[in-house]
């Protein structure tokens, strides 16, 4: 029989045994649960972090998509070519595997430079594909690929190059790519690409998301030290999808040397006498070291600058649209030199600068059709209404000249657009006034942005007296009216806004807005609004400015029944000429300085009976818009007509 104390120790042990059991009970069950969420709740989070430990993945550059002209002829496009890449990571000793590669193949200094700008300016904690050339040759890939085993940080594979076939010829459409960077926000890819390029100006900006294509992922397998074992595509790009243009690389082609040319002869540098000549001239810029060119009095010359545009009045497509001088946009698929960089940027007459969409101007007497418009839609005239030109217009105590020294005489609306009279407009401006005069301009496409598909375009000024008052806190006057209603003065233009307001007056129905792509849908175009019988008759009148016995261009008739253009002429002054210097005689444009010389301007279409084209040409301190721009015009269009 047990005493007490012994039942008092079996007690204490059972409640102690009991006890551990509950403890021992937990402990396994906490295991058990342990157990069962590594293996069956966390699985999924467990295997990929065990995936990448053991694979690097790194995006794969899709081909970028072409752009073509209207005939599908290749503005841009693909090259095939090599890169060599490092896959680094932070067990990486970048400064070994380099020098290794060196031994085998030679890489160029700039390529090394910014290769290691690269290296120090990445993150160090997330494993990344970084360039270090894209200039393999074949013969360095077979070195290296001979010798892989020594180089497991490395890659190579075929890559593809832009390239720019149609060179300077629409350079400054096409624009070009280049490197990502930060100040690329709306690509809205992964920065960890480094060797990513992207659109930078033209068309290849605009459309590089379209252009670009979807990225594809390639899987590296990796040992502990990040050393590649095996790789396998994970994920397949998609190409970039093609753009085609409404553009004509034929007739831009020959629209760019006939502009380049103007009134000038191009002379071959083979010629003993011009070698002599070259050495001699100076701030002559040789776009083609071939030729030169020479002008009436033997002079080397540059070629013109400035711009030349051909739409489609039924449409609003761009067929042809240079801007001189240009430039190559190849250069930029290369690592840019810089002192070819410091050229084009340092280069007076500006080749960087797309003169068509961003380059404005004064119009001259090329807006004389929008100040005749609003008086005739205002009622302030009609088609017989006549002013008087004796040269001059008195205002005040100044004195506006008209072009023609010794006056027009008593002229009617017809025969002042006809001859170009400037007191005839300044009559009617008066009559007018600016805030008319602006709101005809708009209508007609003046001062405004167009959804064309270049990024970089300029709005230009078309000023009324609430302008002038908020810009200036001024009063507008009646001078500056008058200057106005020549296309002088605040008022200024860019070429593209130029050709699509003669477009708005050759369709006489719609407000015809420009594109560079191809647009079959016609019904998008506002109504113009004007009354038809005052478009007509604008339309007879700018058909007298070639073919009239007095016309501004009658020089320049195309000469082929059914084809003959409609015009307006324009000069632009762009240096004061004082009382003293008309009284003295005015100094020819052809002996002035280059950057004092007149602006050369001439809009119009063809044929004049049933407009199909329109063209604006401005050529920079060219002169006379009746002797340089017409003919210009005249020739481009006898070209689309093959006469």
């Amino acid at each position: 029989m047990k005493n007490k104390s012994q039942k008092t120790l079996e007690k204490t042990i059972s409640k102690r045994f009991f006890l551990l059991s509950i403890f021992k009970g937990f402990v396994v069950g906490a295991i058990g649960w342990r157990f069962f969420d590594l293996q069956m709740v966390e699985n999924r989070k467990y295997e990929k972090l065990s995936d990448e430990n053991q694979f690097n993945y790194h995006m794969i550059p899709p081909e970028r998509g072409r752009i073509l002209d209207r005939k599908m002829r290749l503005l841009a496009g693909n090259m095939d070519g090599f890169s060599l890449v490092l896959n680094w990571d932070k067990n990486t000793n970048v400064d070994d595997v380099i020098k290794k590669i060196l031994t085998v193949i030679n890489i160029n200094k700039k390529d090394l430079k910014n290769f290691n700008y690269k290296i120090n300016s990445e993150k160090k904690n997330i494993s990344k594909q970084i360039l270090i050339t894209k200039k393999l040759s074949q013969k360095d890939v077979s070195k290296l690929a001979v010798r892989n085993i020594e180089f497991p940080e490395i890659s190579f594979s075929m890559t593809k190059k832009r390239v720019y076939p149609q060179g300077i010829i629409a350079g400054h459409i096409t624009g070009y790519i280049g490197p990502y960077s930060e100040q690329d926000t709306q690509t809205k890819v992964n920065p960890v690409s480094s060797w990513l390029e992207v659109g930078k100006t033209g068309l290849e900006k605009f459309f590089d998301s379209d252009l670009r294509g979807k990225f594809g992922r390639k899987r590296n397998e990796v040992t502990s030290r990040g050393h590649v074992i095996a790789s396998q595509i994970y994920e397949d790009t998609v190409s970039g999808n093609d753009v085609q243009t409404s553009l004509d690389m034929g007739l831009q082609a020959f629209a760019i040397e006939r502009f380049e040319r103007g009134n000038n002869t191009l002379v071959s540098t083979e010629n003993k006498n011009i070698k002599k000549h070259i050495i001699k001239t100076k701030n002559v810029s040789y776009v083609n070291k071939e030729y030169v060119y020479l002008d009436k009095k033997n002079r080397i010359v540059n070629p013109q600058s400035g711009s030349l545009i051909v739409m489609d009045v039924e449409n609003g497509e761009i067929l042809c649209c240079i801007s001189s001088p240009g430039y190559d946009p190849n250069i930029f698929s290369e690592d840019l030199e810089t002192n070819k960089w410091n050229n084009l940027k340092n280069n007076s007459r500006s080749p960087l600068l797309n003169r068509s969409m961003s380059g404005v101007y004064p119009p001259g007497s090329t807006i004389k059709m929008a100040v005749a418009l609003a008086a005739l839609e205002g009622g302030l005239i009609d088609f017989n209404t006549k002013f008087y030109c004796n040269g001059s217009k008195e205002l005040g105590t100044s004195t506006f000249h008209c072009w023609a020294k010794d006056g027009h005489g008593l002229l009617n609306l017809a025969e002042a657009i006809e001859q170009s009279c400037d007191v005839y407009f300044y009559e009617l401006g008066l009559k007018v006034g600016i805030d008319k005069i602006a709101l005809m301009m708009n209508k007609l496409g003046l001062g405004q942005y167009y959804d064309v598909e270049i990024n970089d375009k300029s709005k230009g000024v078309v000023p009324n007296i609430e302008w002038k008052l908020k810009r200036d806190g001024l009063k507008w006057s009646l001078g500056e009216t008058l200057n106005a209603s020549i296309g002088q003065g605040y008022i200024l233009t860019t070429p593209l806004q130029l050709a699509t307001m003669v477009s708005r007056i050759a369709n006489g129905k719609s407000s015809i807005s420009p594109t560079l792509m191809i647009n079959n849908d016609v019904n998008r175009f506002e109504p113009l609004k004007i009354n038809p019988q005052h478009i007509e008759f604008i339309k007879k009148s700018m058909e007298r400015v070639v073919t009239g016995k007095n016309g501004t261009a009658r020089n320049y008739k195309i000469g082929s029944k059914g084809f003959e253009m409609a015009g307006k002429t324009g000069t632009v002054q762009v240096v004061r000429i004082s009382e003293a210097e008309r009284e003295k005689g005015l100094i020819k444009n052809e002996d002035r300085p280059w950057q004092k010389r007149d602006h050369a301007l001439f809009v119009g279409y063809a044929p004049a009976s049933k407009p199909k084209y329109s063209i604006s040409v401005v050529v920079e301190h060219g002169g006379s818009g009746s002797s340089i721009a017409a003919p210009i015009a005249r020739d481009v269009f006898k070209y689309i007509f093959k006469i």
